[in-house]
């Protein structure tokens, strides 16, 4: 299988953020139970109660074949939808990925060593992009490498993220206190009875199900004139005390690249008012690259330079 149909498979099969649905039709009265897609919860918010997303949903019966248009809200745990046209209870399972990535949450293990991955991948796509990058920044092969370098960089924070909260758990335990889908969790007693690491695993799971593509959107605060960190600089921040970038111009550019990655990925290569993006040639692929693999040494870095370990108990 060539590079280019990798990369096709790999755009091609994103992942959907779902709910699965029971409910009685409320035309034939038969039972639907079925995945409906549902809109990811803003893991950027600071509080819980702010990442509850809003959106619409299209729920069809397979046996009369009428479908039905409904309201969601859906957040890290929760999701409620209610139909528009019909006074019907639609009771909705706990959202989550219909195909998360390589198995995680259950399966999905952490490398010992998530810089390395990140370096492997750095040096295999700047071969292709010597080798196989087109010169005309519109191309789609061109789309597709530059989605790929973020998706990388992505994969990388979130590694980097877990893997450093474990060798250092008395950051788990001050990240768990600031973070608010964290600090808000309701773990049974038997649960963490039945297995003492429960905490840890939950905090885990729902630390692989954020999205790292969001970095705030920089506008600063009327009132204090300061920036409000949000996304994966906040947690960076909350976890080990540094920025997320070398630079506030790595951030900026950092959350320019996450727009324009959503242009290629969702709209083919064009933004929301239809303009075509065509700067992605072969200097502006490798700039990119380059910028991923300094903000990688950085973070790698400062974990590096943490103080001593404090083991706790558990």
């Amino acid at each position: 299988m060539s590079k280019t149909t990798d990369y096709v498979i790999e755009m091609m099969n994103a992942q959907r953020w779902v709910s699965r649905v029971h409910l009685l039709c409320p035309v034939c009265g038969e039972p639907i139970e079925q995945e409906v897609d549902v809109p990811e919860p803003n893991y950027a918010a600071e509080k819980s109660r702010d990442m509850t997303a809003e959106g619409e949903a299209e729920i069809c019966c397979q046996e009369c074949g009428e479908c039905f248009l409904g309201d969601v809200w859906a957040g890290p745990a929760h999701c409620n939808i209610n139909l528009r046209d019909y006074d019907v209870d639609v009771s909705c399972d706990p959202p989550g990925y219909d195909r998360p990535p390589e198995d995680w949450l259950d399966e999905w293990e952490i490398p010992d060593h998530p810089k390395k991955v990140f370096d492997q991948n750095y040096d295999e796509l700047r071969l292709i992009i010597d080798t196989q990058a087109s010169n005309n920044g519109d191309s789609l092969m061109n789309r597709m490498i530059f989605a790929q370098i973020l998706t990388f960089l992505e994969a990388y924070f979130c590694d980097a993220l877990i893997k450093g909260l474990r060798e250092h758990p008395n950051r788990l335990v001050e990240f768990a206190e600031k973070d608010g889908a964290i600090s808000s969790a309701n773990i049974s007693a038997a649960a963490i009875l039945r297995d003492p690491n429960a905490v840890k695993k939950w905090i885990e799971n729902n630390l692989k199900g954020r999205l790292y593509h969001q970095f705030g959107s920089g506008k600063k605060n009327p009132k204090t004139g300061k920036e409000k960190i949000e996304g994966v600089p906040l947690w960076y921040g909350m976890a080990f005390n540094f920025s997320l970038t070398p630079t506030k111009d790595d951030l900026d550019t950092l959350r320019n690249y996450a727009l324009l990655r959503h242009d290629c990925v969702h709209r083919n290569g064009e933004t929301k008012d239809g303009e075509r993006l065509t700067m992605f040639g072969k200097a502006y692929l490798l700039e990119a690259l380059d910028t991923a693999k300094r903000i990688v040494e950085h973070i790698d870095k400062n974990i590096d330079d943490i103080s001593p370990k404090t083991d706790l108990p558990f």
